[in-house]
């Protein structure tokens, strides 16, 4: 708890008392941020982030992406198989272009990688990039140097090939969007938004750890 209370007071400009309410537009409306309705074979949850694209950096900044991982992680302490088993992360680079890298700042890198490898309460198993196109490098390049040894070792590359992930996520707990034998999503923020909002008083109580 002291990890994430001391992320939050650095970076209190954009998380300070954050509630779901703030960021309802940005989930609800914009499909940056899915998450599988299915845990995969190893009963984690699956956290689709659509940075290609599907990311309208004018729509939903960096800081805002952030402030919805931050949302969702304290929603998924209330899951008990979530806290045992862990999440996997599938960062969807489909369409990427110079709008999405742009918005990829030094400074947002920062922040995103504090936040996953210093703050975050929630157990981080696999990161897997997919789709991610030649000018990926971009970006890759200003991750790198603040990648930990631990996280290296969990980051997994497959560009376009669907085979290569299913190594790691079966295709029987995947959808057909990403070579699976699942239906394809047909969901979006706007439904799993409502579990979100009623964890606020959950949420509430991490806001005011570590205050004062």
């Amino acid at each position: 708890m002291k990890r994430i209370a001391d992320y939050r007071a650095k970076h209190k400009d954009i998380l300070y008392d954050l509630l779901p309410e703030q960021e309802k537009d940005a989930i609800v409306n914009h499909n940056v941020v899915n998450v599988l309705t299915n845990r995969d074979h190893k009963g984690r949850r699956v956290l689709l982030i659509n940075v290609g694209a599907t990311w309208n950096p004018s729509k939903v900044n960096a800081d805002q992406l952030l402030r919805i991982l931050y949302l969702i992680h304290l929603a998924a302490l209330l899951e008990p198989e979530t806290q045992i088993r862990g999440a996997v992360v599938v960062m969807d680079y489909k369409g990427l272009g110079m709008k999405q890298i742009s918005a990829f700042t030094p400074a947002f890198a920062m922040k995103l990688m504090a936040f996953i490898q210093d703050a975050m309460p929630m157990r981080l198993k696999e990161v897997h990039f997919i789709n991610n196109p030649i000018m990926f490098s971009i970006v890759w390049k200003i991750i790198k140097p603040l990648v930990k040894e631990k996280l290296s070792k969990r980051i997994h590359f497959h560009g376009s090939k669907m085979e290569s992930l299913h190594q790691f996520i079966p295709p029987s707990h995947l959808p057909t969007d990403y070579g699976g034998t699942l239906p394809a999503i047909d969901y979006t923020g706007r439904d799993w938004y409502p579990a979100i909002e009623e964890h606020v008083e959950h949420i509430k109580k991490w806001n005011s750890c570590g205050k004062v």
